[in-house]
């Protein structure tokens, strides 16, 4: 950047941040206006003057004043205080939700104010350096395939907003953003003033907490929000803004980057102290992500029906998509959607077989039949038949602008929406295990055998391709919730795509008994099997979680132990020799410090890596850092 656009930038921020002033203060006097419509002129002063206080205690600490502080707060009845800490509350909600809306500002006036230069930390920055450094387009290639960065939703229900209040978040922000638009009337922003006063008005009389304990779906719906509003739609923005900069860079190549953000979840699928977490609620979780994709996926197709309005009696479109409708008239009956009946619109007779097939995803029993959708690759195929088409008659724009995204999105959220992880403490397998080792007159009692013995004896069970459980035997009940699980994730991966669900995270990994016990289950219910000729089909890996500073210390030659072991070096190839591990940093930090903990994580990881290195094993580190969303 020239010294001339940095100044231009360094400019505007003083603007900027009266903006965000102008902001905060607006939303502050129509939190007061609420104020005193519901509780009169003394509730306001009262707040005012507790925030006034607070902020000269801020600036400097007097002991009088803070003496006069307690009292003041002291005196306020129990109904009155509950009205303050609602006020401050609601207040810091509208600060947070101006604060966001401006850091969009923000960026918006530097990339107005910086024209084309570009800005520092962006993905274009990135591109750019690599072709200043002249690294060819097969190195870019191979770094790209390389990366793979996974942001996993937890559940942490203490921390979980209800959707109405996140719902009155959103419409606060967008009505705040107008207030930015020059070209509004007085009395369009005394209407936005309105519509705000409303909206703050709402949110106070509206509970923030729900009236019972929330349970594992209002959870997953919770979290399900978020791909609902934002990531549905602006993650394939991310790839785009990629894809945008490599033409830009390297203009000689064709670029389609491989799918490596992508977002996880754990809600409905985190077991681990949570017996609230079955087999069945997983099900439901996955029926639920289902149903959300193929909605978004409805409403995207229903959109293209009014845009693409070309006709054969201007365009000539692809033999791939004449012979594609004709194979859909055959074999698809229209009963949710009227068939379009201009002939010479084929997009949009195509597109009323697309959105039927697509309700009919939803009907089991039309599995694996040609009236429904039965793996979005499916889906993404259909969509490139129309892609191909339109760039045959040069609509190219059309296609980069309206059918590139959808199958991005395809690509991305496939018909399960997110990966859910399914995590269980260490303890709960030997338990089962144990159990159906006694019912088989395999071993009495598995839990006592030392680890070489349960190395031993699992290797040779995971070689065996005889079953290990009978429907004829009765288990307890936490045997037979651990074998729903693996029965329920075999399903899934029928139902939904092998993407569902493909990492089996094991608390308190001790030892690597903990990690074949898990292998045995899958080998199971089929998600583990070798085949004639030696050949392992393995759709599911077990992920230890390494947690306190001992289990750090023994992670690398646990790992070194696995990859030893033939059997189990087969499953890892078969998972594109791509091992994942858990780190987890909340236990190491209480068990050692935040120093030593970190220290000894970064350790680990490195000792790990030279292990997996031994046997060509590329390892996937899932760091369990934590943190808010949204």
């Amino acid at each position: 950047m020239s010294e001339q656009e940095s100044s231009a930038v360094t400019a505007n921020r003083p603007h900027s941040n009266n903006l965000l002033r102008r902001d905060v203060r607006f939303l502050g006097n129509i939190l007061g206006d609420v104020l005193v419509h519901q509780g009169g002129h003394e509730l306001l002063e009262i707040v005012e003057k507790i925030r006034e206080m607070s902020k000269a205690l801020r600036a400097e600490f007097l002991p009088e004043l803070f003496d006069e502080f307690k009292k003041v707060i002291d005196a306020l009845s129990p109904e009155i205080r509950h009205q303050v800490i609602r006020a401050f509350a609601i207040y810091f909600q509208l600060v947070n939700i101006a604060e966001q809306n401006h850091r969009i500002r923000r960026k918006r006036d530097y990339e107005r104010s910086a024209g084309e230069t570009v800005q520092p930390g962006s993905i274009e920055s990135a591109v750019q350096v690599l072709r200043e450094q002249g690294i060819a387009v097969d190195e870019v290639k191979t770094m790209i395939e390389g990366i793979s960065l996974e942001l996993v939703m937890t559940a942490h229900p203490t921390e979980a907003t209800r959707r109405a209040v996140l719902d009155i978040h959103q419409r606060i922000a967008h009505e705040v953003m107008e207030l930015d638009n020059p070209s509004l009337t007085y009395r369009e922003r005394e209407k936005l003033r309105e519509k705000l006063l409303n909206e703050v008005l709402t949110l106070w009389q509206t509970d923030e907490l729900r009236d019972r304990k929330p349970t594992v779906i209002d959870e997953v719906r919770n979290g399900m929000y978020y791909f609902d509003e934002t990531l549905f739609e602006v993650l394939p923005s991310v790839y785009e803004e990629l894809e945008r900069c490599l033409d830009k860079y390297y203009p000689d190549e064709r670029w389609h980057v491989p799918a490596y953000l992508r977002f996880g979840s754990w809600i409905g699928g985190d077991r681990d102290g949570n017996p609230s977490v079955t087999a069945k609620i997983t099900w439901e979780t996955l029926t639920l992500q289902r149903e959300l994709v193929l909605e978004k996926y409805d409403e995207l197709l229903r959109e293209l029906m009014g845009q693409l309005s070309f006709s054969t009696n201007i365009v000539t479109i692809s033999e791939e998509l004449v012979d594609s409708i004709q194979r859909d008239r055959q074999h698809v009956e229209l009963r949710t959607i009227e068939l379009w009946r201009n002939e010479n619109e084929p997009y949009k007779i195509k597109l009323c077989y697309m959105i039927e097939k697509l309700v009919n995803t939803h009907n089991d029993t039309l599995k694996n039949s040609p009236l429904r959708y039965n793996s979005a690759d499916e889906l993404k195929e259909d969509l490139l038949v129309i892609d191909r088409s339109l760039r045959h008659h040069f609509a190219d724009y059309v296609a980069d602008t309206h059918i590139r995204k959808l199958i991005r999105q395809v690509e991305l959220f496939g018909f399960h929406l997110a990966a859910l992880d399914v995590r269980q403490h260490s303890q709960e397998h030997e338990n089962a295990m144990t159990e159906v080792l006694a019912n088989m007159n395999i071993v009495e009692n598995y839990g006592s055998l030392d680890e070489e013995e349960k190395i031993e004896l699992l290797h040779r069970l995971l070689n065996d391709p005889r079953p290990l459980t009978s429907p004829h035997f009765e288990y307890s009940e936490g045997t037979q919730e651990c074998l729903d699980v693996y029965r329920t994730i075999y399903r899934a991966q029928q139902e939904f795509g092998e993407n569902c669900i493909s990492s089996y995270l094991i608390s308190m990994t001790q030892g690597a008994s903990d990690m074949l016990e898990v292998m045995v289950f899958a080998k199971e219910v089929g998600l583990f099997r070798q085949e004639t000729g030696g050949h392992v089909r393995c759709t599911l890996q077990a992920v230890p979680l390494f947690e306190t500073i001992d289990d750090l210390h023994e992670a690398p030659a646990i790992m070194e132990k696995l990859f030893e072991l033939p059997v189990y070096r087969k499953a890892v190839e078969a998972r594109g020799n791509l091992h994942e591990i858990m780190l987890g940093y909340s236990d190491s930090n209480k068990d050692g410090g935040a120093v030593t903990a970190n220290w000894e994580l970064r350790v680990a990881l490195n000792a790990i890596t030279s292990a997996a290195k031994k046997f060509d094993v590329k390892l996937k580190f899932f760091h369990g850092r934590g943190g808010a969303l949204g």
